[in-house]
């Protein structure tokens, strides 16, 4: 973090500090003035000679600041010490600077001013007490500035999660075959999961869920960007492959950041009810239908951003009335109690599968979220939980 002295050029900093030399001047005269017992006649020369080391203090702490400090600090950036350090460096400096400071009074202002012993250690005596007044205020406005700082990125960061979170679906739409619902818990201010539902006409909807890799603001992001981007793209007859393919494309252009996503999308329809889907290295979906065994849904290609041109296969799957589908990240499939054992894929489909089937899309995703705080009792999942489910309904009666 810098400093508000490191933002400004050196020259004008020190033309900063050389206005209010006599400003510090004055009242560390005064101080030795009264602490030497000396009568207010000689407040003149007192004050003349703080005036000379206040002059040699500030060039010791501009020369610290702007040449000295940086590249300390730039060598030791991950040094949990490394204010008391850098304190330190300007602690040094200005005693370095008063000792010149007392050896141009000496040759100036007060010949015979270090001329003894008990003139030397009063000297020293006065270096310790206004060198701890330095260190203390030196903490103190470094405190000072880092909690304004700290108190600004919180706001931010509280700003970008409300923006974050209205992109997020808690009204989700009506069908009359079709029930949907999500939730995201985000293990930080922002979040790196998303998950979308994309009218693409009457009768049907994208479903999207992806996890971007990273954490915090990087990644929240670039899953606002594919957010965007999937639903420029959403249209009726719209292949899932060939957005994937889209999406992949555009993360693969970025500049070089090193981030890629997890991502599942599927085009679901109603009244005959369907799903078409492509998978992108993400956790795979689970389909739960009645008397008969769970089904994972893989069918897809490599992870969004790993590579410019990777082919996308999609799969359909018809949907029959009861049929249940949960999606999640891994942030519910990895969370881990306090004895290091994670939730799993296992315990996921014996949770879901054992839900009566007559829940709510809604309370689907509470059950699960529910499962998974019983599980971790006391600990807190390590990463960003987002969980999504569509119920398929039977056909309504026809009326008379």
């Amino acid at each position: 973090m810098k400093s508000s002295l490191q933002r400004v050029s050196p020259w004008r900093d020190l033309a900063s500090l050389l206005w209010k030399v006599p400003l510090l001047a004055l009242p560390v005269g005064l101080f030795i003035q009264v602490t030497s017992g000396a009568s207010f006649d000689r407040f003149a020369q007192y004050f003349a000679v703080s005036l000379v080391f206040s002059v040699y203090t500030m060039l010791g702490v501009w020369l610290t600041t702007h040449w000295l400090a940086p590249p300390f600090m730039a060598r030791r950036k991950d040094d949990r010490g490394l204010t008391w350090k850098v304190t330190a460096l300007h602690t040094a400096t200005a005693m370095l600077f008063g000792d010149a400071a007392a050896l141009t009074v000496h040759a100036t202002l007060i010949p015979g001013f270090l001329g003894n012993g008990r003139a030397i250690l009063t000297l020293l005596t006065y270096f310790v007490v206004l060198g701890l007044i330095f260190v203390g205020l030196t903490l103190a406005w470094h405190f000072y500035r880092e909690s304004i700082e700290r108190a600004g990125s919180e706001r931010e960061l509280m700003l970008a999660r409300r923006i974050q979170q209205s992109f997020l679906l808690s009204d989700f739409p009506r069908h009359p075959r079709l029930e949907i619902h999500a939730t995201n818990l985000s293990s930080r201010e922002v979040s790196g999961d998303f998950y979308d539902v994309v009218p693409t006409g009457d009768d049907g909807y994208l479903l999207a869920i992806a996890d971007v890799s990273g954490k915090g603001v990087p990644a929240a992001l670039l899953s606002a960007m594919l957010q965007a981007s999937l639903r420029t793209q959403a249209s009726p007859r719209v292949r899932v492959a060939d957005v994937m393919a889209s999406l992949n494309t555009l993360v693969c252009r970025r500049p070089e950041t090193g981030q890629f996503a997890t991502f599942f999308l599927a085009a679901v329809t109603g009244n005959e009810p369907s799903l078409s889907f492509t998978n992108a290295g993400h956790n795979f979906p689970v389909l739960f239908r009645a008397g008969q065994p769970a089904r994972t849904l893989e069918t897809g290609g490599l992870v969004v951003g790993m590579m410019e041109g990777a082919p996308y296969q999609e799969e359909r799957v018809a949907l029959e009335s009861g049929d249940r589908v949960v999606f999640y990240t891994d942030g519910l499939s990895e969370a881990a109690r306090a004895d290091g054992e994670m939730f799993g894929e296992e315990r996921i489909v014996r949770l879901f599968g054992g839900l009566p089937a007559e829940l709510s899309a809604r309370e689907l995703v509470e059950r699960t979220l529910a499962g998974l705080r019983a599980f971790l009792g006391d600990a807190e999942p390590g990463d960003d939980v987002t969980v999504m489910v569509l119920r398929v309904l039977g056909r309504p009666r026809a009326q008379g």
